[in-house]
């Protein structure tokens, strides 16, 4: 062989290399589902592409009912210096009033429809643990177990499960709704670029914003912010900021716990599946063939 050829194709190899790390980089990218997070509407093992474009560097900003993947905030991050990420779906855009109240979500004082396999929070008598996972077995209900409240186990559902369960329950009060602290919120989220007005009502959220995420050396104090010794009435923000939410109440990786979500966490938009595979099945039996090239997200 030609040392020209061989030459022409190193080059195109180290072309071709070059091109596909710039794409994952910079355009679209394979993302493993990190479990707890979205069940049941993604699963662990699914491999979901993302458009890393449009945020990054195309100046988009999310839509209601985005699936979005991003960086953890630095207070949740672990010490091992890799960055972390999360994957939500994004619920409440800049200048949007978003409450959750007794399980109902509203947008702009509207109601809006949970997605149909979210799961959500019920308590069962830890008496009755070996009857109720019996029964959840039969009728193979995926449900999450998170801990205990006095002597009630706190799991988490879909109301399509919870429903099939209860029917076989001799009452109520065998696995019955409960309302977490954390899901109930009332937050309006405020818009880049514009004065906003600092008030009791909103002070401490613009202090952790402020302070957090655009480099601001402020103080909190009686529901007052201070800068350089002076308290501000008025402030403006340099990005925007989002709510998102698991569809899986369980998992705590979104808004609940660590509050809005800045623009420049963001690494990209959830756009379809490329296949699934399910990690606790041999690999011969593990494809989960009906999830491929899925786009209703």
């Amino acid at each position: 062989m030609k040392r020209e050829t061989i030459r022409t194709i190193f080059i195109t190899i180290i072309i071709i290399i070059a091109s596909v790390c710039l794409i994952r980089f910079f355009v679209i990218e394979p993302y493993r589902i990190p479990p707890g997070q979205m069940e049941n509407s993604l699963l662990p093992g699914d491999r979901l592409w993302v458009d890393k474009w449009s945020f990054r560097w195309g100046n988009r900003t999310p839509q209601h009912r985005d699936i979005v993947i991003f960086e953890l905030p630095p207070t949740l991050q672990p010490q091992s210096g890799s960055a972390e990420i999360a994957i939500a779906r994004c619920i409440g855009l800049p200048g949007d009033t978003v409450k959750s109240a007794g399980g109902q979500l509203f947008i702009n004082r509207k109601a809006i429809a949970q997605p149909p396999l979210i799961l959500e929070a019920y308590l069962s008598p830890d008496s009755m643990k070996s009857r109720v996972d019996r029964i959840m077995r039969l009728h193979h209900s995926l449900f999450v177990e998170q801990g205990k409240i006095n002597n009630n186990r706190l799991l988490f559902l879909s109301r399509y499960d919870h429903e099939k369960v209860r029917r076989e329950l001799s009452a109520d009060s065998l696995l019955y709704p409960v309302f977490l602290k954390r899901d109930n919120y009332e937050i309006i989220l405020p818009t880049r670029n514009e004065p906003i007005a600092i008030s009791p009502r909103n002070a401490q959220l613009l202090y952790h914003i402020l302070s957090r995420y655009e480099g601001r050396n402020v103080t909190y104090e009686n529901g007052k912010i201070y800068e350089n010794g002076q308290a501000l009435t008025s402030c403006r923000l340099k990005q925007n900021y989002y709510w998102v939410v698991g569809d899986n109440r369980a998992g705590m990786s979104d808004s609940r716990t660590f509050g809005v979500l800045p623009h420049s966490l963001l690494i990209g938009k959830g756009l379809w599946l490329g296949y699934s595979r399910n990690p606790d099945k041999p690999f011969w039996q593990s494809f989960r063939f009906d999830r491929f090239f899925k786009t209703q997200l």
